[in-house]
Formats: structure tokens, sequence, C-alpha cells
């Protein structure tokens, strides 16, 4: 399985810039080889969201419906980041703290994984990165219980 990590964070108001002034290097990641109906000549920015299902902006959507706060969040970057960079096409990644994706994410991911598996000969890469996922999700809300346990005990004391 292939990941691309980056922790660049770029203000809407900044992505001229950033379009300028990375064409070159992008030019080597948007000249490979997908199907024609995803990319149309143009290169991918994406930014990440990780919404919490229980969180209370989001708990009167996630009682009736399953990923609604990440189909929310990801509308939410669409109206932000959508129209910012013309030469580029904007897909938010939303997934939800307790795991279900936004319909965009999940239709993403398995075209994605379906060209790696074409690459790597492997069909179960799209297993390999749900199961990654799913990893940084525990990981990420153990991190966030301790902390909980943690901030309840020093104001215990």
């Amino acid at each position: 399985m292939y990941f691309l990590r980056t922790s660049k964070h770029i203000d809407p108001s900044k992505l001229g810039e950033f379009d300028g002034a990375l064409r070159t290097a992008l030019s080597s990641i948007c000249n490979v080889q997908v199907p024609e109906r995803m990319r149309a000549g143009r290169c991918l920015a994406w930014d990440v969201t990780v919404p919490g299902t229980l969180a209370k902006r989001y708990v009167n959507l996630t009682s009736k419906k399953c990923g609604m706060a990440a189909a929310r969040a990801a509308d939410e970057k669409m109206k932000k980041y959508g129209n910012a960079l013309p030469s580029m096409e904007f897909l938010p990644i939303c997934i939800e703290v307790l795991g279900p994706m936004d319909p965009n994410t999940l239709k993403f991911l398995k075209a994605i994984c379906k060209m790696i598996s074409v690459r790597s000969g492997d069909s179960r890469e799209l297993f390999f990165a749900t199961n990654h996922i799913s990893c940084l999700l525990q990981r990420f809300l153990r991190v966030c219980v301790l902390e909980n346990i943690q901030l309840n005990a020093d104001m215990c004391n």
C-alpha cells in the first residue's frame, strides 16, 4: 500500500501562490496514468477532516443516519475550498471518528485502491487501506480518551 503523508496546511487566501509555485513539482504527480474521467487533465487537491461522530455539533445528524457528520463536513469543506483553486480538482476526505465515511471519500478510496491493485497485483488493497484507516482512528481515540481522563483528574485535584 502506498501512502502520501503531508503536514502542510494551506490557507485559502494563499492558494494562488501555491498554484503557481508548485506547478512544476505537481506535474510529475499529475501525469500518473489514471482514467480520463477521473482527472480531466487537472491535479487533485484534498483536505482531510475527521469530524466527531458524537460531537454536540453533529449528534442530531448522526443519531438519524450513519455518516452524516462526514457528509456535513465534506459540504462545509467544498464551500470553503471548492472554487479556490481553479486549476485543481478539490476533494474533501471526510471520515468520522467512529468510522463512517463521506460517500465521495469512499468512492475515491475504492477507485484509488482499484488502480493500486492493478499495479500491485493484490486485490486486497481496499481492505489494507480501510484497515490502516481504522487503526489510525483507534489510535486517535486512545489519545482523546487518555487526555480526557488526565484533564478530569487534574480538575478533581
